[in-house]
């Protein structure tokens, strides 16, 4: 096995930023309702651009409602924090990998027949979503990052 070269400064292996851009990819619905919440109000039909109807938009919001406990379990990885969010952290991977799979799968059946002339754009978040689950699939270091969590620091 490959030492690795830096730890983080809690000594874990610290996290790719692929990590971080799989993220935002999985939790594009809530991104998307934050930046339409902070747009004026002539411009609040821009949801409708990424998702046409509401109902699209609500079951990916509820797709990636797992992805926002391992954002919380990812900002509790420290070693003054709670342990009480390691067993999530430990289970995040699958937590990442069902969201992933349950998004492309949804993304797929609502890709419409003419998506290369319409939104050609559409179909960067499903090749996104393919690479993820190949990645979370396939990573040697994401078992290893999942299984760690920073010991308390005792005075």
């Amino acid at each position: 096995m490959k030492d690795w070269p830096l730890l983080d400064k809690y000594g874990l292996i610290p996290i790719p930023q692929r990590f971080y851009w799989l993220l935002v990819l999985l939790l594009r619905p809530y991104l998307s309702w934050v930046m339409v919440l902070t747009l004026p109000p002539q411009q609040k039909d821009l949801l409708k651009l990424f998702y046409p109807q509401q109902q699209d938009f609500l079951i990916a919001c509820i797709i990636a409602l797992p992805v926002l406990l391992v954002v919380v379990a990812l900002s509790q990885r420290s070693d003054k924090r709670s342990a009480a969010w390691r067993p999530i952290w430990r289970v995040s991977r699958w937590l990442l990998l069902v969201s992933c799979m349950a998004d492309l799968a949804y993304s797929l059946y609502e890709l419409p027949a003419d998506v290369i002339l319409d939104a050609p754009w559409r179909l960067v978040s499903v090749i996104g979503l393919g690479l993820g689950v190949f990645w979370l699939i396939r990573s040697k270091t994401l078992p290893q990052i999942f299984s760690e969590w920073p010991e308390p620091v005792v005075k």
